[in-house]
């Protein structure tokens, strides 16, 4: 019986496709490669080929800046590791949105879900259990304001994004370079203490439910309006 179940595990495992795909990794250095990108089984093992006549190398997650695929097109997608409010480890994220509050998408998995979603890399096994909640494929064609979505889409897609289970999305000031985990009010302002102190007019409203932080375009509009319109 175990010897069939690792069989079975084992077939599923060489169903699944790990895709090459075009990119650029920036390094904290400044420094700039292009080639392939791919991750095999985890986000934090990135590898990257630069030349086909050569083997791939693998890259130590620690030296990126951000990771683009894609780049220059109009699928274009950044990644980067990123620290939180929730816990010590870095986070691969990628960000969806980009204003004076920026967003950020990133996978309750490995990460390789997030990199691959617009990649069917299902297996059999995995198509034959996936349920329609699981439906995410985060885009930045697909998102507002500076990256290029009508606003008027901006409260449907988010709204599927937020419902999907295995997703969780963030925020991050430009000032701040930690991620801020979205989820209710109370528990936004616990976790995020300081996040927002620069403002006082915009914890009030959260914490007496004017605004929800979840709803995230409107909520970044009106942080715009509360925090940043001067004075005439």
């Amino acid at each position: 019986m175990i010897f069939s179940t690792f069989n079975v595990f084992s077939q599923d495992l060489e169903l699944r496709k790990t895709p090459k795909i075009e990119g650029k990794i920036v390094y904290t250095d400044s420094t700039i490669e292009i080639g392939k990108v791919w991750l095999a089984n985890s986000a934090f093992k990135p590898r990257l080929k630069i030349d086909e006549d050569k083997k791939s190398k693998k890259v130590d997650y620690k030296k990126i800046d951000k990771i683009i695929i894609y780049p220059e097109s109009n699928k274009e997608r950044v990644f980067q590791y990123l620290h939180n409010n929730y816990n010590k480890f870095e986070i691969f994220a990628e960000l969806v949105y980009k204003d004076d509050i920026n967003i950020y998408v990133a996978s309750k998995n490995n990460g390789t879900d997030l990199f691959y979603s617009e990649i069917d890399r299902e297996t059999i096994n995995e198509k034959f259990i996936k349920t329609n909640s699981e439906n995410f494929n985060p885009s930045l064609n697909n998102t507002p304001n500076s990256l290029g979505m009508p606003y008027e889409e901006e409260m449907v897609i988010y709204s599927s994004y937020l419902n999907s289970p295995s997703f969780q999305f963030y925020i991050q000031k430009n000032d701040n370079p930690k991620l801020m985990r979205v989820e209710k009010n109370k528990k936004f302002l616990k976790k995020s203490e300081g996040f927002f102190s620069d403002c006082p007019n915009i914890i009030n409203d959260l914490k007496e439910d004017k605004i929800q932080i979840k709803d995230l375009p409107e909520f970044i509009e009106h942080y715009k309006k509360v925090c940043l319109e001067k004075e005439e």
